[in-house]
């Protein structure tokens, strides 16, 4: 019931180098078993929830999301790729049998899913060619990273960890309509 936000941007540098194809395909192997992309078609199950649940902490599951940003220029052009995934190996539950704790959770992930879209939006309008889009990234990355984690709490708090079902069903019919609003952003 309580989000962990993970920066894992891989923003590092517009002009890196890229990695050996081998060490691409090791890293994206690892990352399948343990990130599950967002798809409106596979809904999160308790089996996803693979990290041991922390006894200290007095919520009941633990959903950790993120939004992994990709960012580069290549000839002069600035591309992008912006991923919602769930990280299995650290989210945990101590209760499998709560649908109503599983759709909490799910929620969070489709909470996620609005800020990729809006993301992707954002970086869309700032253009394509990378000199005059260059400085803007970081602050349009960074300000979206704030947006997503405020939001997050404040969907927490207002429906009491998924303990409100009146302001949870609210909750949930808005992320459905701005993922709808957002579909050409997916």
């Amino acid at each position: 019931m309580n989000f962990l936000s993970l920066f894992l941007s891989l923003l590092a540098g517009l002009f890196a180098p890229a990695l050996a194809p081998g060490i691409i395909a090791s890293e994206e192997s690892k990352k399948a078993t343990t990130h599950i992309a967002w798809s409106a078609d596979r809904p999160l199950t308790w089996g996803d929830f693979k990290a041991q649940p922390d006894s200290l902490n007095p919520h009941h599951a633990l959903t950790a999301a993120n939004l992994a940003v990709d960012a580069k220029c290549n000839a002069n052009k600035l591309e992008y790729d912006v991923k919602c995934v769930f990280l299995a190996n650290e989210s945990w539950t101590k209760n499998i049998k709560s649908d109503k704790l599983l759709q909490h959770e799910q929620l969070h992930f489709d909470l996620t899913e609005v800020h990729a879209r809006q993301l992707r939006k954002e970086l869309k309008a700032l253009g394509t060619v990378c000199p005059d889009a260059r400085p803007k990234l970081a602050a349009t990355v960074n300000a979206a990273f704030a947006r997503w984690k405020a939001e997050q709490d404040k969907f927490d708090a207002q429906s009491k960890h998924g303990l409100d079902a009146t302001v949870s069903a609210e909750w949930e019919q808005t992320i459905a309509a701005r993922l709808k609003q957002l579909e050409n952003y997916k």
